[in-house]
């Protein structure tokens, strides 16, 4: 019998895991209903947030599912956080990773994974309860699409988190698989721990990369190469908190320029397949810092033809195309890469009020 109730446990070998019946009749070998695998890495987390983010899970109204908590090297008292709800659930059980990094323990829990969908989820934050049995419902009815996230309740510890706020109200207003696909180059469409994705993603391009990269924005961007449809299910259903330990603000694999290197890849893949050979790169923002970034797109073998800017401007050293002479999309693939807030939607706005098609002739970067 499992502890404390009046349920039996049911040990299963193979394609089968342990598994709780109120039926002492039905115990033996069954094939396990169990449709998600939940990965939690684990390491520095806050006691409190790492047992409310169990918690949040075991509490689903979808009830087949395994939480694999994969111990990245975490201290004792961590490790006995996880080691009290392995005792409290039998979907719940640990695994071990010893190499450091949150993408060498993903990679660890896809491995251990038992189940044809996969579902993430960060030790320091909350799902909401019918979360998993809103994306996999949606998975279910939809089987053109591979990857549902949902939208996102921001908390911060922090009194400066502006932007992470408007961050978080841009990626809640990108709900559609073609909003997802137009934002990729902008910033990382979806929040990483809201994923629910098939299995077959891995098997059919990869595991989570090791390198020194954002690991999530990466593995969306070759997805989206590959022509993978992201939905996100229009309400906030995970509270992703944010507090001074968080990856995103101390990992060197978070940095700006981390995600600049990653994206420029991506960019060029996306221009070499799909450009219409006659027409010339132009980008959008001729300061040092749009400069920049260009040539880690020129470094991926690009050519760009010039630049332009919002601003009047006589740079030296760069062919400059004043603005008001382009007009004709046939001739340009415009890339803004000027990072100031506002100033990219202003862009969109001007190009596709001349007949500009975004996604087409002008991407927002």
């Amino acid at each position: 019998m499992h502890p404390g109730s009046s349920s039996y446990v049911i040990y299963c070998e193979n394609n089968y895991v342990p598994y709780v019946v109120k039926n002492k009749n039905l115990c033996g070998k069954i094939k396990t209903t169990s449709m998600v695998s939940i990965i939690l890495p684990f390491y520095q987390v806050s006691p409190t947030a790492f047992d409310e983010a169990i918690r949040s899970i075991a509490e689903q109204s979808l009830r087949d599912w395994e939480l694999i908590l994969v111990d990245n090297n975490a201290d004792a008292a961590t490790r006995q956080i996880a080691e009290t709800w392995v005792g409290k659930d039998v979907r719940i059980r640990i695994a071990s990773e010893p190499v450091q990094g949150i993408a060498f323990a993903l990679n660890r829990g896809l491995q251990e994974a038992r189940h044809d969908l996969i579902a993430r989820m960060d030790a320091d934050d909350f799902s909401h309860p019918n979360r998993l049995e809103k994306q996999v419902a949606y998975l279910n009815d939809h089987p053109e699409i591979d990857a549902v996230s949902t939208q996102t309740a921001f908390e911060s510890e922090l009194d400066q988190s502006e932007g992470y706020d408007w961050f978080v109200q841009w990626q809640n207003g990108i709900v559609s698989p073609e909003a997802h696909f137009l934002a990729r180059f902008t910033e990382s469409p979806l929040a990483h721990p809201t994923i629910v994705f098939r299995k077959s993603l891995i098997e059919r391009y990869g595991p989570y990369s090791t390198e020194n990269v954002p690991e999530d924005y990466e593995l969306w961007l070759r997805w989206f190469d590959a022509g993978v449809r992201f939905y996100k299910i229009p309400e906030p259903l995970l509270i992703w908190k944010d507090h001074p330990q968080r990856l995103s603000r101390n990992h060197p694999n978070y940095s700006t320029e981390a995600f600049w290197t990653v994206k420029c890849r991506y960019l060029a893949a996306w221009i070499n397949r799909s450009m219409q050979p006659d027409k010339k790169i132009v980008i959008c923002g001729a300061g040092k810092l749009p400069r920049l970034r260009a040539n880690l797109l020129e470094a991926q073998g690009i050519e760009i033809y010039g630049y332009t800017d919002v601003k009047a401007r006589q740079p030296d050293g760069i062919h400059f195309i004043p603005l008001p002479k382009l007009m004709v999309p046939e001739a340009w693939l415009l890339l803004c890469f000027i990072s100031k807030r506002g100033v990219g939607e202003a862009v969109a706005q001007h190009f596709s009020g001349l007949g500009f098609e975004e996604g087409k002739d002008f991407l927002i970067c």
